[in-house]
């Protein structure tokens, strides 16, 4: 048998360029692949109120020294207060539909922009994404005064990566995904196929795998996703559930997609949530 014999100086070559292309090393080729934001003035910035909860201007550091932006919804009749991690694309703008949908369910809502973000300082990346998480949840605890276990940690699509991320790092009430992936290096790797070639060491850290995370010990979790989602795969949330340890719960919605869930199962979405925040004085079944 005939074997193809490289040189040496062309392999390492090939293995340079190689590692030279992984999401590890390539930060900002990756970077530009994961994130798609819309900075200021970009979008809608002169919402006031949203379901008659007034909105405010909320500004505080991340670990980094950069200054991060939000908009803060505090409910008078709510208990619960969601931090909302919000996905890869726009900014916090183009989420008020999903955050109207949330305030009618009963909670506040603190939504807030990713550096690179919106009014947000800096440039995006993994880590300082899932820092910026941090730092939002630093406010509601020690400026808004907020108890832990009254934060409802929600992540949307990418975001759901931060929320798992947070979930390991600080305690808080309860853990929703939406519209999440089982792993962003499969999400990466099913969008961008060239990324398969990469393990999951030549990713960036965190990994932001959220089966990982909720195999282990987690807060009450809620799993919510479309079933006609075309960007994340039913599949994945229906992997993530699989694997989650108790509590949790599926709510599987039949006519949405990635982003519109608000818009084609209303009332679905907006009644679990509803039941969800109201069931953590009790065990959930799944």
């Amino acid at each position: 048998m005939n074997l193809i014999r490289i040189p040496l100086t062309t392999a390492a070559a090939l293995g340079a360029i190689y590692l030279a292309f992984s999401p590890r090393i390539n930060i900002p080729l990756y970077s530009k692949l994961l994130f798609h934001p819309d900075k200021y003035p970009i979008g809608d910035y002169h919402v006031d109120m949203m379901s008659d909860v007034k909105r405010r201007d909320v500004y505080f550091p991340s670990s980094n020294g950069r200054t991060l932006h939000g908009w803060f919804f505090q409910n008078p009749n709510a208990t619960k207060t969601i931090l909302f991690h919000h996905g890869n694309g726009g900014n916090l703008t183009t989420r008020m539909g999903l955050v109207s949908v949330l305030l009618q369910a009963g909670a506040s809502v603190l939504i807030y922009d990713y550096q690179g973000y919106g009014r947000s300082e800096g440039q995006p990346s993994v880590r300082k994404i899932c820092e910026d998480g941090v730092a939002a949840y630093k406010y509601l605890v020690e400026k808004a005064e907020i108890n832990p276990d009254n934060i409802i940690n929600y992540g949307e699509s990418l975001g759901s990566g931060v929320a798992s991320y947070l979930s390991t790092v600080v305690p808080t009430g309860a853990l929703v995904l939406q519209s999440g992936f089982e792993s962003l290096r499969r999400i990466g790797g099913e969008h961008v196929p060239p990324l398969r070639a990469y393990p999951s060491w030549l990713y960036p850290q965190p990994l932001l795998d959220n089966v990982c995370v909720v195999k282990k010990k987690h807060p009450p979790l809620l799993i919510i996703h479309g079933m006609k989602d075309g960007t994340v795969p039913f599949a994945h949330a229906e992997q993530v559930f699989e694997h989650a340890t108790e509590p949790k719960k599926f709510v599987r919605l039949p006519n949405s997609d990635h982003i519109d869930l608000y818009l084609q199962d209303p009332d679905l979405f907006r009644e679990s949530v509803r039941e969800f925040l109201q069931s953590l004085a009790v065990p959930l079944s799944s």
